[in-house]
């Protein structure tokens, strides 16, 4: 019988060759399906370990923004079990369901200007579902978050509790914090040679990362370049320049940002370029003859959006109603109308014993109770 063949394999094994140990590549996401009902995948991750033989180290090289947490559960626990001495080296970036995957390290290595992060595990969903469906889905949840704690905190020493925490609010680290957490042994002074294509993507060792995937991923880890490497974050067009003394350059000022992330702060230029012009155009689409004041300020003096210009209006058109109210009342008394004509005489409403002024005038413009 053939065998069967994995739809995407993410790992890639290579034999030691003389002194050298066997290393597991993990590179890029780690897999595109769930290993939750498939048993072809795991299965073949297996295959290729115990192909190995008897080897004395593994070296798990690790750069990938996560996964599958399935798949990765499945890895940590086939590199917990073997015998071998598992050394873990993030070559770049190590987040999300790839942070699970290098907690079964013996030792863990990671850069000093590497990337490590962990988080609240995330489920998605397709198809129509009721309350129940989703009472247990969160479930599973809890279950699967309870399982990473597990491996984060028998390597951190840390109380599940803080761990808990510290996944909840989405937790970046740089190799030196990865380090004094306890999620990483030791620095390794290897160079990551990384760049800055755009505000949402950036390539780390030729992998790339997709940044929409980390909304809250903070700028700083862009900018960290460790005085002893040569690598660090750069832009495709124009690298972060360190100070003479070595230390790590830190943007400070809108000039030092252009120079550094030119397509970043050109595209965030053009986004607020796009929403003025959107808002002084729905301002302009409420504008009315008589209020003109109102909208000029709000376009240019004082801005504000249109919401805020229509609420101002309504409230100017409330007060001249009420003002005019007030003056025609006024003048009705002055003009001594209600003195003209015979008290019998039938208004224009029909109606006998009323000023026909004043029920012309209340027709037109009826007081508000």
């Amino acid at each position: 019988m053939a065998k069967q063949k994995i739809a995407n394999k993410f790992w890639n094994f290579t034999s030691p060759l003389n002194s050298e140990p066997a290393e597991l590549i993990l590179y890029g996401d780690i897999s595109s399906t769930s290993w939750w009902d498939d048993d072809i995948t795991p299965r073949q991750f297996n295959d290729d370990l115990n192909a190995l033989g008897d080897v004395e180290e593994i070296v798990v090289r690790i750069n990938s923004g996560g996964g599958d947490v399935f798949a990765a559960n499945a890895i940590y626990t086939r590199l917990k079990d073997h015998k071998a001495r598992i050394t873990v080296k993030i070559d770049g970036w190590a987040a999300s369901a790839a942070t699970i995957i290098a907690m079964a390290g013996d030792v863990i290595e990671i850069p000093a200007n590497g990337v490590f992060m962990i988080h609240d595990p995330k489920m998605g969903t397709w198809g129509y579902y009721s309350q129940e469906d989703f009472i247990k889905l969160s479930e599973e949840l809890k279950v699967i978050k309870q399982s990473i704690i597990n491996g984060y905190a028998l390597k951190t020493g840390k109380s599940t509790e803080e761990i808990a925490e510290l996944m909840a609010k989405e937790t970046w680290y740089d190799g030196k914090e990865a380090v004094e957490s306890g999620f990483c042994d030791k620095l390794m002074f290897e160079e990551i040679e990384t760049q800055v294509e755009n505000s949402s993507r950036v390539v780390v060792n030729a992998v790339s990362f997709d940044l929409t995937r980390y909304p809250n991923m903070p700028i700083s880890l862009l900018n960290h370049r460790p005085a002893h490497t040569n690598g660090g974050f750069s832009n495709t067009s124009k690298k972060i320049q360190e100070k003479e003394s070595g230390s790590t350059m830190e943007i400070k000022t809108v000039d030092e940002l252009k120079a550094a992330y030119p397509d970043l702060t050109k595209q965030i230029a053009n986004n607020a370029a796009v929403e003025e012009r959107n808002r002084i155009k729905d301002i302009e689409e409420l504008s009315l003859d008589g209020f003109e004041e109102i909208v000029k300020n709000a376009k240019f003096e004082k801005p504000i959006n249109a919401a805020e210009v229509a609420i101002r209006i309504i409230a100017e058109q409330k007060k001249q109603g009420t003002n005019y109210l007030v003056n025609r009342a006024t003048d009705v008394n002055d003009s001594n109308v209600n003195n003209v004509g015979n008290s019998n005489q039938e208004d224009i409403s029909g109606k006998s014993g009323e000023n026909p002024y004043d029920a012309a005038i209340d027709k037109l413009f009826p007081e508000k109770k």
